[in-house]
């Protein structure tokens, strides 16, 4: 390992202080959010201190949720801070494994990940990519440097963050038996002959163990959900389709996606990083094994729309350090040893570079452009060479002041609820056992005075509560709305709208009336259609 010159600690300190600062700007100057995701996760986490049956929610995933709900008491920003910290942990990580692999240059490790297109969106937000990617990057540098045991925990504890992360354990699995003292290693040996049959058997015995230990946070939670909750939240690995509304489209949807995310001279530098790592695809092989292996997983999955993959690029974030490491090795083909003028001008001009697709996040300003008032003719496109920090959907907008105009004009402790997250999140409802109650009750068994606030996208397009369950009851009063901006071509007058605040004013629901004689669970699939 040749040690950092003062220069390169320098440029590796500058580059890191730079990226931070940018992440942070944009993290304390964004009112919005990518995914509502995000917003609902930190709600979970929050709850947990006041319903710890939610750390046994498998959808807000307990491997990210164990970690976060440690901020969350704190509040939004805190929790995203957490988060950061959580990632600018991954980058030192990084740096970390980029040394044992003699990365040579190793200083541009750090840049290479934090200024990667998506890293200063993604690093943040209270999602499950940033804790993945963390103990990803965490079990690959315990593997390298021989304490298989503790990698072995991280490679299993992926699971509890993503359920896909079960495929990256098996990966995880077949590196180690293929691995020096292994029993898939061992197999090989013997069948060229270099070793007996019988040195299988201690194999046997070493892998076990440390397939115990990789398994060991999966069945400690299995175990603790059986023993509190009476659930068995392994069955998620076994539910190949929970919901069809996420869709599926091709095999190589995410190519694109991570291009973009990465960043186009990161991409350029990623390639040209695997010709200078031809002759060291041994020292890589735990890399070249499961990162691959979870890009073309994700590729499958969302090609057969299975797991309720929505194709977001943020699910492949937390192969960043991995890209950082490969592109950091394409900069070392032109580093050199000989440090000639036009080296130093290509690593300099190459350097800058990066930095700006970090500051510029390219991808980011082309999703979040108002598109549809682009097309009315009602706004202009808005490029500049530094990416804004996030704002507020116009849905966002329209719930948030639905939800405060509600909160406003009736008394206090009405009960007023709704399927998009944004209202509980302005109005900091946490989701305990009551609150729960409360949300899921179907339409005609809620009280007189309720008022609920009906939105296009979780309410209609999700199909939790059709706009028909409001407007075909005598018992629900359409109260306020708000108009769509741009709400296209639909001929219903739902889609016109973004929200529409109902009140139940009579407890004779035209349900009951209608299917008098059908069982409980009929009606509460009849207040759904």
């Amino acid at each position: 390992m040749t040690p950092l010159t003062k220069q390169e600690r320098w440029l590796m300190w500058l580059s890191t202080l730079v990226g931070v600062a940018w992440i942070l700007y944009r993290l304390l100057a964004s009112t919005g959010w990518g995914l509502d995701d995000e917003i609902s996760h930190y709600l979970f986490s929050k709850s947990v201190w006041e319903n710890s049956d939610q750390l046994f929610n498998h959808w807000t995933r307990p491997g990210r949720n164990l970690l976060h709900c440690l901020a969350a008491p704190f509040g939004f920003t805190a929790t995203r801070i957490f988060t950061l910290a959580l990632a600018m942990l991954s980058v030192g990580v990084t740096f970390k494994v980029g040394r044992i692999l003699n990365v040579r240059a190793l200083w541009a490790v750090p840049m290479m990940l934090i200024f990667q297109s998506w890293f200063p969106e993604l690093s943040y937000p209270v999602l499950t990519q940033t804790p993945l990617m963390l103990f990803w990057i965490l079990g690959v540098w315990l593997a390298l440097t021989k304490r298989l045991h503790l990698a072995g925990f991280c490679f299993g504890y992926l699971s509890l963050i993503r359920h896909e992360g079960i495929l990256l354990t098996a990966a995880w699995g077949l590196w180690l038996t293929f691995s020096d003292g292994g029993f898939g290693r061992q197999c090989v040996l013997v069948v060229k002959g270099d070793a007996e049959v019988k040195t299988l058997v201690p194999k046997i015995g070493r892998d076990a163990l440390y397939g115990l230990g990789t398994v060991s946070a999966i069945l400690l939670y299995n175990l603790a959900a059986y023993l509190l909750n009476d659930s068995f939240p392994f069955s998620v690995y076994f539910e190949s389709e929970p919901t069809t509304m996420y869709g599926s489209g091709t095999i190589y949807h995410y190519f694109p996606l991570l291009a973009q995310g990465v960043g186009a001279v990161s991409l350029l530098l990623f390639i040209v990083g695997f010709y200078n790592i031809r002759k060291r695809l041994g020292a890589w092989s735990i890399l070249l094994v499961t990162y691959p292996v979870y890009f073309i997983i994700h590729s499958l999955i969302f090609w057969k729309g299975a797991f309720a993959s929505g194709g977001y690029y943020h699910f492949i974030m937390p192969m960043a350090p991995f890209v950082a490491l490969i592109s950091a090795e394409g900069l070392s083909l032109i580093y050199g040893n000989d440090r000639a003028l036009w080296r130093k001008i290509s690593v300099a001009a190459l350097s800058g570079l990066v930095v700006f697709q970090g500051l510029n996040m390219a991808h980011h300003q082309v999703c979040y452009q108002n598109w549809a008032g682009i097309q009315h003719g009602d706004a202009q496109t808005d490029f500049g060479l530094i990416a804004k920090p996030m704002r507020k959907g116009e849905l966002n907008d329209k719930i948030t002041e639905a939800s405060e105009w509600a909160l406003n004009h009736y008394p206090k402790g009405t009960v007023i609820i709704a399927k998009h997250v944004t209202h509980n999140f302005t109005q900091e409802y946490l989701m305990t056992k009551e609150r729960e109650k409360i949300e899921n009750a179907p339409l005609h068994r809620m009280s007189v005075g309720t008022v609920f606030l009906w939105d296009r996208l979780y309410c209609d397009h999700e199909n939790r509560i059709k706009y028909s369950s409001f407007h075909e009851s005598q018992d629900w009063k359409e109260v306020k709305s708000w108009k769509l901006d741009y709400p296209g071509d639909g001929e219903l007058a739902r889609d016109q709208y973004a929200v529409i605040i109902f009140e139940k004013v009579s407890a004779i629901d035209k349900l009951d009336k209608e299917y008098s004689e059908l069982g409980e669970s009929d009606k509460y699939d009849k207040a759904y259609d």
